[in-house]
């Protein structure tokens, strides 16, 4: 019973950083996957699809810091940037920075000769 009454603290603590490192994980893989599918939508149909492909991102935050850019002719720039602060319990603070970019070649069909100064 000693043993126990000892462990059990410990143990909880123990589960509740696995589960608040879950918790961060799935964060992360899914600014992950906001970046990629909303480059992909992008340069992947003639008229924008983001705002359907945001629709597929879990959290709101995420999906309003997901942003895409199209610097090229045939390239389309999607990026992603979370840095924030929470104060928790204790005077600990708790930091989530989230930061990201990917570029993407257009996967559309460009009919005629490559433009001058060629593919990029």
């Amino acid at each position: 019973m000693p043993e126990f009454a000892l462990m059990i603290p410990i143990m909880t603590l123990l589960i509740f950083g696995l589960v608040f490192a879950g918790f961060y994980a799935f964060r992360a893989t899914a600014a992950d996957w906001g970046v990629f599918i909303t480059g992909v939508a992008e340069g992947s149909y003639n008229t924008p699809a983001t705002s359907i492909a945001r629709g597929t991102i879990l959290w709101p935050d995420i999906q309003e810091a997901v942003a895409t850019s199209q610097d090229a002719p045939r390239r389309v720039r999607s990026t992603i940037s979370i840095e924030k602060t929470t104060p928790w319990a204790f005077g600990i603070t708790l930091i989530e920075a989230q930061k990201g970019e990917s570029v993407f070649r257009l996967w559309r069909f460009y009919p005629g000769p490559p433009p001058p100064g060629g593919f990029e």
